[in-house]
């Protein structure tokens, strides 16, 4: 007996238990037809499996006839309204396939995918219908730029220095674009879940919006500065998190360089928000954010991402390393993803990464800086009080810890 083929009926039947368990829940709470259940998607992978491994061992006309014998018997058991759970079925069926073939990872991983999807049925629909027509028009501009635009840019340095590469420029608006637009969809998703939920979505979006837009509240709303000041300190704290993900994905080596003093930051922010927290009160809120794609501000990116990435190699050929913080702690004022893409890219090539290390944190500890002035200014004044002095006991931390490691 082969066990391989044992092993894969054994992890076809659980894959299709899975998602025949999420249809017999759907079915019992009424929100499906009565199409398969908790018995019949193990049974269709089950098929899926044996039909491969006959088409290997007998014919590979065997498996094509049981794809056929599979649409042949969905539609001999009757007529249903809609096809949600006759295309699970159908796709439950190669997962069956992909398991005697031994792609047992996909197979999982798409079968989980699967029933997020026949999960989320309802939220997906209220999401739809919640949708305004900017929104959708936003998402489209959004597929546009990132499947549409960017696979036909050159990738290939022009210029002097060659400081102007057309694919990397617009990749990094995609990426950017990309992170905002996560963080807006999930704002709408779950909506209104205090002024803490805010902040932290919010944060996905943009920190400084929080900030100036809880500082604005804090005027009108005295009583609940607690919580706006958590609001923002936990928006400043998504910051961080943020940049790490970026440097993750751009560049792997820099980004082991950057968890210690980016973690450290987290973890006095984390404590910062901890206590504000035990004294803040349990108050309903929301931030007023637009939806953060549009094609201007793409664009603009796109620019000031290109002229970061100039003045950095610019800095780097004619003032060495200072160039770099220089640049680093100007393009802090105005956006921190700017300058965290541009130094990662460079990180090992024309940078080290102790400078690309070095200036990024100087970027986020300015930005740091430039919300804590907003709380100040335009907060009231216990409000602005409490952000700028432990924004400004964070500052203090993070030169320490970026001149120490």
């Amino acid at each position: 007996m082969d066990y391989a083929i044992i092993q894969s009926v054994l992890i076809a039947l659980a894959l299709g238990a899975l998602i025949g368990l999420e249809r017999e829940y759907a079915r019992y709470r009424k929100k499906t037809h009565d199409y398969a259940g908790i018995r019949t998607y193990p049974l269709i992978a089950l098929f899926g499996t044996l039909s491969a491994y006959l088409g290997e061992l007998i014919s590979p006309w065997i498996l094509l006839i049981g794809i056929i014998a599979y649409f042949v018997i969905t539609e001999r058991t009757g007529q249903y309204v809609g096809a949600t759970s006759e295309m699970a079925g159908f796709l439950t069926f190669f997962l069956g396939v992909l398991t005697y073939y031994n792609e047992i990872t996909l197979a999982i991983v798409l079968a989980v995918i699967i029933t997020l999807i026949l999960y989320a049925r309802s939220v997906l629909h209220h999401f739809a219908q919640k949708m305004k027509k900017e929104e959708l028009a936003d998402t489209l501009k959004f597929a546009v730029i990132a499947f549409v635009i960017l696979p036909l840019l050159p990738n290939q340095g022009y210029g002097p220095y060659e400081i102007f590469n057309p694919y990397i420029i617009w990749l990094m608006v995609v990426f950017i674009s990309g992170i905002s637009f996560a963080g807006y969809i999930l704002m709408r998703w779950l909506g209104e879940r205090g002024i803490t939920l805010a902040g932290v979505l919010g944060g996905l979006i943009s920190s400084t919006a929080v900030t100036t837009s809880f500082a604005q509240r804090s005027k009108k709303e005295k009583k609940v500065f607690k919580a706006l000041v958590l609001g923002v300190i936990l928006a400043n704290g998504l910051m961080f998190i943020r940049i790490l993900i970026e440097v993750f994905v751009l560049n792997r080596i820099l980004f082991v360089k950057m968890l210690l003093p980016f973690s450290i930051l987290i973890l006095v922010s984390a404590i910062f928000s901890y206590f504000i927290w035990k004294k803040s009160k349990n108050v309903k809120g929301k931030v007023s954010i637009t939806s953060p794609f549009t094609l201007g501000p793409a664009l603009k990116f796109g620019i000031f991402f290109a002229v970061i990435l100039a003045l950095v190699k610019v800095a780097d050929v004619y003032l060495s390393s200072k160039g770099v913080y220089l640049v680093s702690f100007i393009s802090g004022f105005a956006d921190v993803d700017a300058i965290t893409v541009s130094l990662s890219q460079l990180a090992g090539n024309t940078l080290t990464n102790d400078v690309a290390m070095k200036g990024i944190t100087l970027a986020a500890l300015t930005n740091v800086a430039v919300k804590g002035g907003i709380a100040y200014w335009f907060g009231g004044k216990k409000f602005g009080r409490v952000v700028l002095g432990l924004f400004s006991v964070l500052i203090i931390i993070g030169l320490v810890v970026m001149f120490l490691i």
